[in-house]
């Protein structure tokens, strides 16, 4: 969008995208060349947001409380988790 008028919206997202990131997630979610501010903001709501494992496959797995929090126990077992 360099070179280009930002419309209101877009350009909100870009100083509260701006404001708001740590270099940290600016180095996890680079902007791509077709990629509005909104968009770049929606990726970093994403990113903040707690992992959930909707499927838990496989052995060992134990019920947790909280689905942010996942523990395997067992050893030569297989196991996956999905997030979706």
């Amino acid at each position: 969008q360099d070179g280009q008028r930002r419309s209101l919206v877009n350009e909100a997202a870009h100083q509260r995208f701006r404001e708001s990131t740590t270099d940290g997630e600016r180095r996890c979610l680079p902007k791509h060349e077709d990629e509005s501010d909104v968009g770049l903001c929606r990726a970093l709501e994403s990113l903040r947001r707690p992992l959930c494992f909707d499927k838990l496959a496989g052995n060992g797995f134990e019920p947790q409380e909280h689905p942010t929090s996942v523990t395997c126990t067992g050893v030569g077992n297989w196991s996956t988790a999905m997030s979706g």
